[in-house]
Parts: C-alpha cells; structure tokens; sequence
C-alpha cells in the first residue's frame, strides 16, 4: 500500500524524463496508425503529415486522463493555426456513450481514435495512463510525457514552442527549471480561486464569485477561462461594459473560446450591436455545437432583428439540446 501512495505521488508531482513515457526514443519515426474514431471516421497518422501531432492516450474511467484531454483542448485551440493536430487515443471502451458524454461535457473538439486491439499500445509501448507523444512534421517522436504532473501544461506548451521554432534550447530549459515553480504555484491558486468562483456561483452568491475570479486574474492575467467567468458574472450584475471588456480580453488569450464568443455575443445584443452579436455567436456554435446557450442567444438575436424563421429555429436547437438526454419526466424524479 506504501509503494502504490508513493508511486501515486510520484506521478503528480515529478517530471519524468521523456525517455521513460514510451518505449520509442526521441527523433525515433512515430509508428504509422489507420483507426476509426468515436464518430466512426477514419484516422490515419499520416493523414496529418506536414503538421505536428500531439497524442494523447488516455482512460475513461481516470480523472487525470480527463484533465490531459481538457489540456488537449487548450492546445488545439491555442496553436490550431500553427499547424498543430490533437488526437486522443483510448482502448477498446466498455460502453462508447460513456466516452462520448465526457467528450461532450469537456467539449472535445479534436479526434478521438480507438485502438480495439490494442495496437498503438503496444507498438508505442505505453506504460502510463495519460501518456502524451509528440511528433515533429517530419513524423518523428520529438517529446514524450506519461501521466499528468502539476508541471503538464506547460510542459507540453513549452515543448510545442520549441518545435515551432518560437524559443530556442536554452529558453526552454529556463521554462520547465525547478527555479520557476514559483510561477507554477501562481498558476495553481489561480485556478484554485477560479474552482471557488464556481462554487460560489453555484450557489448564487455572485459577488462573492466576482470577487474570487478577479483574484484569479490577479495571479494569473493570462487566464482566459477566469476572463470568461467575470465576464458572465459581470453581465448578470448589469455590468456591460465591464463584461464586455472581459470577453474581449479572453479572446486575445484564447481567440477560438466558443465560450468567450458566447459572451462577447450575448454582451453585444444587450449593447444593442445584434449583427455583430449574430456573426460571433455563429462561430461560437460552429466550435461548440453542443452549447445550450449560444443556440438561445441566436434566437434572442435573430429575434430582435424580426426574423422569426432563424429565431425559431435556433430556439428549437437549444431546446433540443437540453431534452435529448431526458427519458422521464419531472414528476419522477426523486
């Protein structure tokens, strides 16, 4: 019982080498892979030659596996237009609705492939759940990463500048030094205030949850989704310009946020803009077709501008979103 705690903490906190998350050594080929995803696509690989491909081999039942593949989404949408390419990777499932509704509620918005037979597993020999590869343009393994330590995101960031040519060997090494856990720790109590903004928001104490995400921006600027919450909890206290410059804050750090554009578009009908409020809250729906309330603020939209047949028809996705996975009604629910 000692070893598996030890070994738990181990995986938490240390940043293993890269030579120990596979059995394929860096500047090794990455072995060529022809899977069909949850959506019943089929991926290849070499489909994305020519791009850089972060993989991540990850567990449905595993919490950390569910913050790697949030962290996937990060990174797609940060350096969707750098030629980067995420693709998740998970065995033979037991029950595919069940990966399918973490996809959902994560909002996934990259591939995600099964290995039935266990293949990729072996031939790249995963030893961990998540293990993270990273392969260059010329579709070789250029950095590898098992498990998801504290320092896992900014690992994976750090490594993908360097691949871009965006920083050079010695700033990377600067980057991920020990020296720097300091900026490390900043980046955890953001976070911990952004989870206690949530909380209080949940439970409607809105200033309190105000107060908690400016605290997050405070030690973190840079954080997008803390932008994000003050933006909404702005608008719900009726301060619109305040939000609006929220939203568009968030945008610069994250520019494909569906959640920012949903704000942003929600802001603009109120501020009166409803063009600029369709345009953006179409690109928010095109990211994320999942989202409830970007199809109802398109329908409020299209709404105020007088055409019913869009309005309507927004509405209906909406609330077709919200009973889809209804089976009994209100009355029978203990």
């Amino acid at each position: 019982m000692i070893l598996i705690i030890l070994f738990s903490f181990l995986l938490l906190f240390t940043p293993f080498s890269s030579s120990y998350a596979i059995n394929i050594q860096a500047g090794e080929n990455a072995p060529d892979f022809f899977l069909s995803s949850i959506n019943g696509d089929s991926i290849s690989l070499s489909d994305y030659n020519g791009k850089i491909v972060v993989l991540i081999y990850w567990r449905p039942d595993q919490k950390r596996s569910h913050t790697a593949m949030k962290d996937g989404n990060y990174f797609s949408h940060t350096f969707k237009d750098k030629g980067v390419q995420l693709v998740g990777l998970i065995a033979k499932p037991d029950n595919i609705d069940t990966v399918q509704k973490i996809i959902n509620d994560y909002k996934i918005d990259f591939p995600v492939l099964i290995d039935s037979e266990r293949d990729i597993y072996s031939e790249y020999g995963i030893r961990v759940y998540p293990s993270t590869i990273i392969v260059n343009r010329d579709g070789k393994v250029a950095f590898s990463i098992p498990g998801h330590a504290l320092n896992y995101k900014i690992t994976v960031e750090t490594h993908l500048k360097k691949i871009l040519g965006e920083i050079d060997d010695e700033k990377l090494k600067d980057i991920l030094s020990p020296r720097r856990n300091k900026i490390d720790k900043s980046h955890l109590r953001s976070d911990r205030m952004y989870n206690l903004a949530l909380k209080f928001t949940d439970s409607n104490l809105i200033d309190q949850a105000a107060d908690a995400a400016r605290q997050s921006i405070e030690m973190q600027p840079d954080n997008a989704k803390s932008h994000i919450l003050l933006g909404f909890l702005l608008l719900s206290q009726k301060e619109i310009d305040d939000a609006l410059e929220q939203f568009n804050k968030a945008l610069e750090l994250a520019p494909e946020s569906h959640d920012a554009k949903t704000g942003l578009g929600k802001t603009l009908i109120i501020k009166g803009d409803i063009d600029g409020a369709i345009e953006v809250l179409t690109e928010a729906a095109v990211a994320n077709p999942y989202s409830v309330i970007t199809y109802f603020e398109l329908g409020k939209a299209y709404e105020l501008k007088g055409e019913k047949d869009s309005s309507i028809e927004m509405y209906k996705k909406a609330l077709n979103k919200i009973t889809r996975n209804i089976i009994l009604p209100s009355s029978m629910h203990k």
